[in-house]
């Protein structure tokens, strides 16, 4: 899988789709390991997806908070979110696939109602196309 970013895409981020008080269930974080240090820090997330759902809708939000690099001289800073409801597929993916293109990033399969390993696949994905070498994704689920 691969991911492209286009700086001229237009970007959504729905703050009702953020549900941390009640609908978190999961998160994932990208982080760099061949980075160094941000802001003081040994180590920080540069991409976080986050997971929420109800009975019937879930909702992802994504951030992308990449340093300054060769590749992006002034850093890289996006966000959206994204939404799906209905049954008989895999929600949470679909809603991370209309967060993915809410950010400005288009990837080369299609990942919405295709299970976690194709978010996984995804988030790698983005990294990759952000020159990160040594990505770590650590996923949380509450």
């Amino acid at each position: 899988m691969k991911a492209t970013y286009s700086p001229t895409a237009k970007t959504k981020f729905t703050t009702s789709h953020r549900k941390e008080g009640k609908c978190y269930f999961s998160s994932m974080m990208l982080l760099d390991l061949a980075a160094k240090p941000y802001n003081g820090t040994s180590a920080h997330a540069v991409i976080e997806a986050r997971l929420y759902g109800t009975g019937s809708k879930n909702f992802a939000a994504l951030w992308v908070h990449l340093p300054a690099s060769k590749k992006y001289p002034d850093g890289l800073h996006t966000s959206g979110t994204g939404s799906a409801g209905g049954y008989g597929y895999h929600r949470p993916s679909a809603a991370l696939a209309e967060a993915i293109s809410n950010t400005g990033f288009t990837l080369s399969e299609d990942i919405g109602g295709r299970g976690e390993s194709s978010m996984r696949d995804a988030l790698l994905a983005i990294a990759d196309a952000l020159g990160i070498k040594r990505p770590a994704l650590i996923e949380a689920h509450q």
